[in-house]
C-alpha cells in the first residue's frame, strides 16, 4: 500500500505539467507529453503490470518459500493460482485487478493487522468466484438485445421525460417549485425518499439511510439465490460479502461518480473512442493555421474578397453545368452501392438462425404515442421486433425531434407502423430485416472481445493507481462543461454528416454542438441520475434473478 500511495504524488505531478503543456502552441512538445504520459498509463495498466499487482495481492501466501519454488510460482499464470472467474482468461484478469484492488483498501487494510493468515482472503475470493459464475450462467439466460436495446432505453425515455417535465413546469407557476420534487414525484423510488434539497440536512440524511437499507436488501436477496448454504450460514463471510458489494461496488462505485453529470459525459465520449475504427483517427488532426495558409499563398486576402465576385458567378456556364453532373452522378453511384449492399444483406440473412423458437413467426401489435410496439410481455411470446424497441423513440425524445420536426416524428411512426404491424411485414420479428439488425447488433456492439476494454475503463475511473484512495478529483464547473462539450463532439463526430444535418436541422456548427450539449444537460443532476441508475439497477437484478420480482422489498 505505501508502494501505492507514493506513486500518486508523481503521477499528480506530471498531470500538472500535462495539463500545462496542452495550452501551449508546439505540437512537437504536446506530442511529447502525450506519448510519456501514455507509457506512464501503459506501465501501470498493462497486463504484464496487472498479473504481477493480482499475485503481490491474493497470491501473496502461495509465492512464499524457498527461493527456487517462489522462482517458479512466481512465473505461474493466474489459472493455476486462483480459481476462474469466467469463461473469458482476458474478463478473469480484469475481474481479478478489480478484486485486487477491493481486497487490499478493504480487507488486508484491517486483516493483516490482527494475523499474517491468507486463509480468510482466499475463502473471500472463492465466494466471489462461486457467484461471478452463478451470474455468467444467469446472464447466458437473459436477452441482452431485448435488456438494452428495449428495457434499458425505456427507462431511459422515462427519466428525458420526467427531467423534461420537471424543469419546464417549475416556470409555469407563479409558485416555483423544485424541479427535484417535482422529478421525484413523477418517477419516485424508496430509497430515494426524502428529496435532499441541500447536503447535510436532515432530509439528507433520511435519504441517505434509506439508500443504504435498499443496498443492504437488495444484496442480500441476491446473495440468497448466489451462495450455497454453507458460505449463507456463516456470518463472517455473508456480512463481508454484502459490505463489498453494497457498499463498494453499488454504494461508492453505481451510487457515487456514476451518477454525476460530468462523469456519465466523460464515460460516453471515451465509451464512442472505444466502439470508433482505429482509422478514424486521422480526423482528430488539429486544424492548420491561417498563418501556414498564408504563407504558402493559399490565403486570399479579405479585403479583395468583398469586391470580387463569387466563384461560381466567375464560372463559366460549362463548368458549372459539369460539377453539377458530377456531384449528381456521385450521390447516384453513392446510393446505387448503398442499395445493392443493403439488397445483398437482406438476401444473405435469409442463413440467419431465427431470434425465437417459438412457432409464430410474426407479431401484430399496435403503436403507442411514443412510437414503440406495444405488447403485453410474457414469457411465451415472440420477441419484440428490433425496430419495434424502445431505442428509437427514446432517441426521438432525446433529440427533440417531436418538438422541432413533428412531420420527421410523425413520418418515422409511419414508417415504423408499416414496416411491423401492415400487411408488408419486412420488420416483423423474424423477417429478414429483423434478423439481419440483429445480427449486427450482436456482432458489432454485444461482442463479447469488447468487455475487456470496458471492465479497464471502469477500472481506471473509479480506481486510479489500482487504489480507492481519495478518486478522481470533481472537475470545477467550468471543467465541467468542457466535458459536456467535448462528450457534444464525440457524438456528431460518430454520426454521418448527412444525418447531423439533416437530423438537427441547423446551418452552422456551432450551433448543432449547442444543441447536442443541451441534449446532455439532461443528464446534469446527480440525484435525479440517481433515480435513472437505480431504476437500472432494480431492472438488471430482476432480469437476473426473476424469484425476486414476487418477493416485496421494502425500505423502513
Amino acid at each position: 500500500m505505501d508502494q501505492e500511495q507514493g506513486r500518486t504524488a508523481p503521477r499528480g505531478h506530471a498531470r500538472t505539467k500535462s495539463n500545462t503543456s496542452v495550452g501551449s502552441n508546439n505540437p512537437s512538445k504536446l506530442r511529447h507529453t502525450r506519448s510519456k504520459s501514455t507509457k506512464k498509463l501503459d506501465s501501470i495498466y498493462s497486463d504484464e503490470a496487472t498479473i504481477a499487482f493480482i499475485k503481490r495481492t491474493l497470491c501473496a501466501q502461495q509465492l512464499t518459500g524457498p527461493e527456487g519454488s517462489r522462482a517458479r510460482n512466481t512465473s505461474k499464470p493466474l489459472s493455476e493460482l486462483l480459481p476462474p472467474l469466467t469463461s473469458s482468461n482476458q474478463v478473469d484478469l480484469q475481474l481479478y485487478a478489480l478484486i485486487s484492488i477491493i481486497i487490499k483498501d478493504f480487507v488486508q487494510a484491517w486483516y493483516s493487522r490482527i494475523t499474517p493468515d491468507q486463509q480468510f482472503t482466499d475463502q473471500v475470493v472463492q465466494i466471489i468466484a462461486h457467484c461471478t459464475h452463478a451470474l455468467e450462467l444467469r446472464i447466458t439466460a437473459v436477452d441482452l438485445e431485448a435488456l438494452i436495446f428495449d428495457e434499458l432505453f425505456e427507462l431511459i425515455d422515462v427519466h428525458v421525460t420526467a427531467y423534461r417535465t420537471a424543469h419546464s413546469g417549475s416556470y409555469t407557476s407563479f409558485l416555483v417549485a423544485n424541479p427535484r420534487e417535482i422529478y421525484h414525484a413523477i418517477n419516485p423510488h424508496p430509497a430515494l425518499s426524502p428529496v435532499p434539497f441541500e447536503a447535510g440536512s436532515l432530509a439528507s440524511l433520511d435519504q441517505a439511510e434509506n439508500e443504504a437499507a435498499w443496498r443492504q436488501l437488495l444484496i442480500q436477496g441476491v446473495l440468497s439465490h448466489l451462495l450455497p448454504p454453507e458460505d449463507l450460514n456463516n456470518p463472517p463471510l455473508r456480512v463481508l460479502v454484502t459490505e463489498i458489494f453494497s457498499e463498494l461496488i453499488i454504494g461508492r462505485g453505481v451510487c457515487g461518480n456514476i451518477c454525476e453529470g460530468w462523469f456519465i459525459w466523460d464515460v460516453v465520449s471515451k465509451l464512442l473512442a472505444i466502439l470508433r475504427p482505429s482509422g478514424s483517427d486521422v480526423l482528430q488532426q488539429p486544424p492548420i493555421s491561417p498563418n501556414r495558409l498564408e504563407k504558402f499563398g493559399l490565403l486570399a486576402d479579405d479585403s479583395d474578397d468583398a469586391e470580387e465576385p463569387p466563384a461560381i458567378a466567375r464560372r463559366c456556364p460549362v463548368d458549372a453545368l459539369s460539377s453539377v453532373f458530377l456531384q449528381v452522378m456521385q450521390y447516384a453511384f453513392l446510393a446505387f452501392i448503398s442499395l445493392r449492399a443493403f439488397f445483398s444483406a437482406l438476401s444473405d440473412a435469409a442463413s440467419l438462425p431465427p431470434r425465437t423458437n417459438n412457432s409464430e413467426d410474426s407479431m401484430h401489435g399496435e403503436l403507442d404515442d411514443s412510437g414503440s410496439l406495444s405488447q403485453h410481455s410474457t414469457r411465451d411470446s415472440p420477441k419484440r421486433p428490433i425496430l419495434g424497441m424502445s431505442l428509437w423513440s427514446c432517441c426521438s425524445h432525446l433529440l427533440s425531434l417531436d418538438l422541432q420536426m413533428p412531420w420527421l416524428t410523425t413520418m418515422g411512426a409511419y414508417i415504423q407502423w408499416l414496416l411491423i404491424c401492415s400487411s408488408w411485414k419486412v420488420g416483423c420479428t423474424n423477417s429478414r430485416l429483423d434478423r439481419l439488425l440483429s445480427h449486427h447488433i450482436h456482432t458489432k456492439i454485444l461482442d463479447p472481445t469488447r468487455l475487456p476494454s470496458i471492465l479497464l475503463l471502469i477500472r481506471t475511473n473509479m480506481f486510479p493507481n489500482n487504489s480507492l484512495g481519495p478518486g478522481r478529483v470533481p472537475p470545477t464547473p467550468e471543467e465541467a462543461m468542457e466535458l459536456r462539450a467535448r462528450c457534444a463532439a464525440s457524438i456528431i463526430a460518430a454520426l454521418p454528416p448527412i444525418v447531423v444535418k439533416q437530423v438537427f436541422a441547423k446551418r452552422g456548427e456551432e450551433e448543432v454542438q449547442k444543441q447536442v450539449e443541451e441534449m446532455l444537460e439532461t443528464f446534469g443532476d446527480a440525484y435525479l441520475n440517481k433515480h435513472l441508475v437505480v431504476a437500472i439497477v432494480d431492472l438488471v437484478v430482476v432480469r437476473l434473478f426473476p424469484e425476486l420480482a414476487e418477493q416485496r422489498i421494502q425500505v423502513s
